[in-house]
């Protein structure tokens, strides 16, 4: 399929800790090599971390991100976008909580 086609599939989240995220996307396959960024938002609005993958041929991502401090309570959004020559051409957005963390 041409990379101006191309769909996200899948996203799925996986909280990790309070500090890391598996985070996956199944993209339909494309002929051209597309850009997908990743963004973690967190209950505040603020931008917790980022991924930038360019050149990106594989359809299957699978990446762990690392926030930039603590995950607070509430619910956090990942954010994923494929662009192609600078162009949004899919986009997708699964929101997720992490575990309590269990006292000490």
């Amino acid at each position: 399929m041409p990379a101006a086609e191309v769909r996200i599939e899948s996203v799925g989240v996986n909280p990790l800790d309070r500090r890391r995220v598996d985070v996956a996307a199944d993209l339909t396959p494309c002929l051209e090599p597309v850009t997908v960024e990743m963004v973690i938002v967190g209950p505040d609005g603020d931008e917790l971390c980022s991924i930038v993958l360019i050149y990106n041929r594989d359809p299957m991502l699978d990446k762990i991100m690392h926030l930039r401090r603590d995950a607070q309570p509430g619910v956090h959004t990942l954010h994923v976008g494929v662009f192609y020559k600078n162009e949004l051409v899919a986009q997708a957005a699964r929101q997720f909580t992490f575990p309590l963390a269990e006292s000490v």
